[in-house]
Order: C-alpha cells, then structure tokens, then sequence
C-alpha cells in the first residue's frame, strides 16, 4: 500500500523542496499537487520545478487540477470560466450559474490543454476529482437530451429519463477525460475520486477501461452525523467495484477542518479504514490543511497525529485490490 499527500504548492524552489522533504519524511510514496489556474498561467514554479523536487526526494508526483472550472472540490477560482461564459451552466429559469457544463467540449479540451502542460512538467498522473451529477439547461444539454431521450430537458426534471442524463453526462465527461489523457501518454496514471453521495457512480466509472485508479474520500470527521463505521462501509462497497474491474484502489482520509478536540481520530480512525486495504492511502492535506479556508482547528495537533499514522502505515503491509483477486 503506497502512502500519498495531498499538496496545496508554494511556488518558490527553496519551499517547494522543504516541503517534499517534510511529505517523506511523514512516511509518504506520492504526493498530489492540487494546481490551480494561476500555477499554471502566472505563479508557474509549482508546475515548473514541483515534478522534479519531488522525485529527487524520493516522491511519485501527481497533479489534480483543483477546483477545475469552479466544477469539482474546493479551490474554485477560474480565470477560464471568466472568459469563457458560453461554458457556464444554464439554470432552468434561464440563469447563468459560472460552474462548467459537463456537455460543453471547451471543458474538456481546457482541462487537457492544462494536463497535457503538466505532463511535459514531469508529473506522472493526472487526477479528475470528484465529477458529479449537473443540473443544467443550456441549448448544449438540450440538444443531446432531445437527441438520447426524445423529450424536453426543461419538463423531465425528477423524471427517470432526467437522472439517466445526469449519470451519463458524468460518465462521459469522466471518461473521454481519462481516453485523452492516455492519448497524450499511455504511461500517465489516471484517477478519479467519487464521492460517497454519488456511490451508484463508483461501478461505471470503474469500468472506463482508460482509467487506472479508482478512489473516493468518506470524510467522517467534517460530517456530524457520520461516524468511522459509514466511512469504512463506503470504502468496501468502493473497493468491491475496483477489485471486479481489475482497476487500483485509493482511499482517502480527512485532514482537513478536523474540529478541537477530535485529532487523535486521524489516528485511531485512519488505522480502521486503512484495514479496509487499498492499493493508495491518501490524506488531504498537508499540514492540515495551514493557511487555507480549510485549516483545522488545531493544525499542529492534527498533523502529529497524521504523521503518527503514516509512519506506522508506512512500516506495515495492508491488502491491496490484487490480493483480494
């Protein structure tokens, strides 16, 4: 079982090495640098010199285009959806929203305009996080539901004919995401991480045949009716679907927002759902989360008992999606 990190990059060498140094020495394979649009058009040294950095530490580097579009996870802040309105999502009063549409191709070739610039960076995977069903009523969506269902978008909503077009629109923008980015080299690692609300999408989505890795992130520790158990039990249904796929699994703990007083669960919970067994354990995020919207209560606190965890991970043998085979 590898052990990964996600990473919020600085951008200046000396830091980013500092950084690197401090995710091995926690215990860490991989780490996930969570880019945004201005590492890659303005403050570029986490593009730049991140890859490198980190692979001389001894660190696989990967990339996640972080609140890609203002779309998917946190981190949305998008020059390209500022100029490119024509790719907003169309409430069904006519509202423009300024989130990507799934069904606009100028989505996906920004994203893989911006993959493909973070292959030749040197970074080894490309990461689609946490795709998830859309409500949008743009001429777009319109056109291809009237083609697929022979209806209206705007009077289906609820209907059974509307949801199947949510689940396709996010399976195909998922899946011609991971076919291109194969296409720009068969050797990058494609993932995608599914939330747990959206489960019934854990099984498609395993079976895209580009994909490599299958993941999802049960944050029990930011959800106050969720407990260890919810989390372990989404990571088994998960884990099930990739290992009938032959495809990785990767898991995700929470180390972020962790409230006063819970830290020592990122430790004691982090071990249960380890023993889930997957193929990656991975943590967003480094430091817990410091210097960010998402910082936890007590960050020091959080990170101590994280870094007790990976190292004691890092020394045992968990299973994996090819030993359950």
């Amino acid at each position: 079982m590898k052990l990964g990190l996600a990473y919020v990059p600085a951008h200046l060498p000396d830091h980013i090495k500092a950084d690197m140094s401090a995710i091995k020495l926690s215990g860490c394979d991989e780490v996930l640098f969570a880019i945004q649009e201005n590492h890659l058009n303005n403050i570029t040294g986490a593009v730049r010199f991140g890859p490198n950095l980190a692979q001389k530490t001894g660190l696989k580097p990967y990339v996640l285009l972080w609140g890609y579009a203002n779309t998917f996870g946190g981190g949305r802040m998008s020059i390209f959806m500022l100029e490119n309105q024509d790719v907003w999502r169309v409430h069904k009063d006519g509202q423009k929203i300024p989130m990507g549409c799934l069904n606009n191709p100028k989505l996906a070739d920004s994203f893989l305009k911006n993959a493909k610039l973070c292959q030749e960076n040197g970074f080894e995977g490309v990461y689609i996080d946490e795709p998830t069903l859309q409500d949008c009523f743009c001429e777009i969506c319109q056109d291809k539901f009237r083609k697929t269902f022979g209806g209206n978008l705007r009077t289906a909503e609820g209907n059974k004919s509307y949801r199947k077009f949510q689940l396709d629109s996010m399976f195909s923008y998922t899946a011609n995401l991971c076919k291109a980015v194969k296409y720009i080299d068969r050797k990058l690692k494609t993932f995608c991480c599914i939330m747990p609300f959206d489960q019934e999408c854990f099984k498609p989505i395993a079976g895209i045949p580009e994909l490599d890795v299958l993941a999802t992130d049960p944050y029990w520790l930011v959800e106050e009716d969720k407990t260890i158990e919810w989390a372990i039990s989404i990571a088994e249904i998960a884990k099930k679907e990739a290992v009938a796929n032959n495809k990785d699994f990767q898991l995700w703990l929470n180390l972020w927002k962790i409230p006063a007083g819970r830290e020592p669960e990122v430790y004691t919970g982090g071990k249960k759902l380890a023993e889930v067994g997957c193929d990656s354990f991975y943590t967003w995020g480094y430091k817990a989360a410091l210097g960010t919207c998402e910082e936890s209560d007590n960050p020091d606190r959080a990170w101590r008992y994280f870094q007790k965890l990976s190292k004691e991970l890092s020394k045992h043998k968990y299973s994996t999606t090819k030993t359950m085979q």
